[in-house]
């Protein structure tokens, strides 16, 4: 992170707890901050804001952006440079942004990745940049959806594999509750109950189901009690 480059997580399963546990080794170094990009709600202004307040006693102007309208004329890249070079003049220790599921459905956009990359690249001070960034990713051609070259050139990933197979457990419990209820409301109101679970079955790909039926007969065997993903995965094998 010292040599300006960003570090970018990928693989299977969620890595939501190494990304935490790097950010408190980092926490020895300089500050941290986390971002759940899964969130629908994140707005980047506030989190601008935020650090302005926090680190640079509001010394950048802040104005009032309207983030839903993704446009860049309302200034948030310009914000995020002059909050950049602010924090660089004023500050000794790093922040480090850590930013779980940077491809989430509240970071997605283009206009958000550009925001992040100025917040990083413009924060360069004796040619480090003082305003680190480590992120996670899920989609496998992140490279080709999320940035233009250009973008993907700003932030420069070292791009790190760790397959850590969880279950996206936290993203599930700390993600937008609206957004599961209204998906549930569509499904109620639209299908019976099992004639919506009878499509679900019968869109699973061959594979899928032979673990599914494997799932099925563990908890069975185990009187409908939880199955830890371990004795599935051996199952399965």
């Amino acid at each position: 992170l010292s040599t300006k480059q960003s570090i970018l997580l990928h693989g299977l399963g969620s890595k939501k707890t190494v990304l935490s546990a790097f950010g408190e080794a980092l926490s020895n170094e300089g500050d941290v901050l986390n971002i759940n990009g899964y969130d629908e709600d994140i707005d980047l202004n506030q989190l601008f804001n935020y650090i302005d307040q926090i680190f640079l006693d509001g010394r950048v102007s802040v104005t009032t952006i309207d983030n839903s309208l993704r446009d860049p004329s309302d200034g948030l890249i310009t914000k995020a440079v002059s909050i950049a070079k602010k924090f660089a003049s004023m500050r000794s220790r790093p922040l480090f942004i850590l930013i779980h599921t940077i491809d989430g459905v509240g970071l997605s956009d283009d206009f958000s990745q550009r925001s992040l990359q100025a917040l990083t690249k413009s924060s360069e001070k004796e040619s480090c940049r003082m305003i680190r960034l480590a992120a996670s990713v899920d989609n496998i051609n992140a490279a080709m959806t999320l940035w233009s070259p250009q973008v993907e050139h700003n932030f420069d990933w070292a791009w790190k594999l760790i397959n850590t197979y969880r279950p996206f457990l936290n993203e599930l419990q700390d993600g937008p509750q609206t957004t599961i209820a209204k998906k549930k409301q569509k499904i109620t109101g639209t299908h019976k109950t099992g004639v919506a679970v009878l499509q679900v079955l019968s869109s699973l790909a061959p594979r899928h189901t032979e673990v599914l039926q494997q799932l099925v007969a563990i908890q069975q065997a185990n009187a409908n009690n939880l199955t830890p993903y371990a004795d599935l995965k051996q199952a399965c094998v």
